[in-house]
């Protein structure tokens, strides 16, 4: 019998993990912006502003790849949408049936979670006035400026937890990969937790440190930390994956001054730069004053190579200092890096490999949030 392939704008994806909020079910898809014609809803919700063009973002991918010119100008032709407004347009060639456009700005062109959630909720009762069942809500986040995905997910869940009642399926779409995970990070908190305080991170100015367990090889970013020699050890497992060219960048650059910071291709690795830390000596943490020195050279050039996201797994064994000692150590040189200099940094992943140093981020987390908080009004006098 002779088999025919599918025609790919006719197959279907299947989502990255799927949650229950509030009673609410929740497909998370993490795919490329060249995929969104694959996905079917009754309606698609997008973030704009008054308006209505689709430049930027999202809104732009969509335009671009799925919605095509069309919805644009039907877009356009509903401007000026007032703050929190809702607009209803076509969805062009992609599977959604609808597409609503909701204003998350003020008049001043200003936008804050408070306003994003009214206009989400906003949406959301428009779609369930119509009959619709099932709404895509797009990752926002490159819509706006210095916005974090972790704080996105958050609102988007507040806006799912306040739905009207006859809405109960929900596809969240993010085309970014970094995106995605910080996605999965606060939606599986908030799948069995609640809307409990997440501990596990901490904005800085306008950079988000998240601690996170997982596997570096796995976890997504634009830029992975080596804590290593000066002589930048060639034969460590990192460089061996990364694989012909990293070892020829590394003998390249090595070696290094004791304290210092490099910067390479990843090679075959899936974050596409390596920051090589030399804060080893002898396979032991050489003293806290060398690795608060290379931690503020890699985030010098993190910030100089427009690393969005980088990735900080605590070295493999570690020795010289206990992984809390390691794990403040770090995260206390990031906030003080970060409160000195506006960085293009946006998030730092403190990544514990077990349980053990996971935890010891996450103390490290909490105890920078206790250090900054100002105490009670009513204690100031």
């Amino acid at each position: 019998m002779l088999r025919t392939a599918s025609h790919p704008w006719l197959t279907r994806v299947r989502p990255t993990a799927t949650y229950t909020i509030q009673g609410a079910r929740v497909e998370l898809y993490v795919l490329p912006h060249t995929s969104l014609h694959r996905v079917a809803a009754d309606a698609l919700l997008v973030a704009t502003d008054a308006t209505l063009r689709m430049t930027k973002g999202f809104r732009k991918q969509l335009r671009d790849y799925a919605g095509f010119n069309l919805v644009e100008q039907e877009a356009v032709s509903c401007a000026p949408l007032p703050p929190l407004g809702i607009a209803r347009t076509g969805a062009g060639r992609t599977k959604f049936k609808h597409i609503l456009h909701a204003n998350l700005y003020d008049a001043q062109f200003t936008t804050a979670p408070e306003l994003q959630l009214q206009a989400l909720t906003n949406a959301l009762q428009v779609a369930a006035e119509r009959g619709w069942q099932t709404v895509a809500i797009a990752d926002y986040t490159l819509d706006l400026r210095r916005a974090l995905a972790e704080e996105t997910a958050w609102t988007i869940a507040g806006a799912i937890a306040q739905r009207p009642a006859s809405l109960q399926a929900f596809k969240l779409l993010c085309t970014d990969a970094v995106n995605g995970w910080a996605f999965q990070q606060v939606l599986g908190w908030l799948a069995t937790r609640g809307f409990e305080p997440y501990p596990a991170m901490y904005h800085i100015r306008h950079t988000m440190l998240h601690a996170a367990q997982g596997d570096w090889r796995s976890t997504p970013a634009h830029g992975l930390w080596r804590f290593t020699e000066p002589s930048l050890n060639p034969a460590d497992p990192i460089v061996a994956r990364g694989g012909r060219i990293l070892r020829e960048k590394v003998s390249a650059l090595a070696p290094i001054a004791l304290g210092d910071a490099a910067i390479s291709a990843g090679g075959a690795l899936p974050q596409p730069f390596v920051l090589h830390l030399a804060a080893l000596e002898g396979g032991r943490i050489a003293s806290q004053d060398a690795l608060q020195s290379a931690v503020r050279a890699a985030l010098a050039l993190s910030h100089t190579q427009w690393l969005r996201t980088v990735l900080i797994p605590m070295p493999s064994p570690l020795q010289g200092l206990s992984a809390d000692e390691f794990a403040a150590c770090v995260a206390e040189t990031i906030s003080d890096y970060l409160h000195e200099t506006l960085s293009r940094i946006e998030r730092c992943i403190l990544l514990g490999v077990s349980e053990g140093e996971f935890r010891a981020w996450q103390g490290a987390v909490s105890r920078l949030r206790e250090m900054l908080s100002l105490p009670p009004l009513e204690t100031t006098a």
